[in-house]
């Protein structure tokens, strides 16, 4: 082989071997056969793993409208008429005191009405409203509001209340903290 064909020959061995580092391959130029090793500039495997289990399904369970909730004493003689004209579900709790210790809670779906018989003495309204009524803590789990009708109601007359605004309606409602 003459001086210049080998050094041709020389280039593109050279070459080759630039060409096989950048893939994280190193040439051996002093043997005639290429072997593999790991390139310094070779980048380690991701580790495998499992996909995350899908979310969980969202929920809009609902109570049955008029169903009865909750309920610790219902031995008067006073009726609550809940008409519901908004497209939200209420629980509509009539109590002496705190809402925590209601006489009962009545469950009452959008665009529908209901009524609770049975209330005794002078007692308030609050109210919750939201999306996907939970049973076993008997709230709603999203969207949730509570309010309170500001005024009393008597057992001795019986009672109608529009759960939505209306003009010339007579009853106010304050915000309150989650109950």
């Amino acid at each position: 082989m003459s001086g210049k064909q080998g050094w041709i020959v020389g280039a593109a061995v050279v070459a080759a071997a630039v060409a096989l580092v950048g893939c994280g391959m190193s040439v051996d130029t002093t043997a005639s056969t290429t072997t593999q090793r790991p390139s310094p500039f070779s980048t380690s495997r991701a580790p495998t793993t499992t996909p995350a289990p899908p979310p969980a399904p969202v929920l809009n369970r609902r109570a049955e409208n008029g169903e009865v909730v909750q309920e610790a004493g219902l031995n008067g003689s006073g009726t609550l008429l809940i008409n519901n004209g908004n497209s939200a579900d209420f629980a509509v709790v009539v109590t002496n005191g705190s809402p925590n210790a209601p006489q009962a809670t009545i469950y009452v779906q959008g665009n529908s009405e209901a009524t609770l018989t049975g209330i005794a003495g002078t007692y308030f309204v609050y109210l919750k409203s939201g999306v996907d009524w939970d049973s076993a803590t008997l709230g709603f789990t999203r969207s949730r509001t509570f309010q309170k009708f500001d005024d009393p109601f008597d057992a001795e007359s019986d009672w109608e209340i529009t759960l939505q605004p209306s003009l010339g309606g007579n009853a106010s409602t304050s915000s309150v903290p989650a109950f």
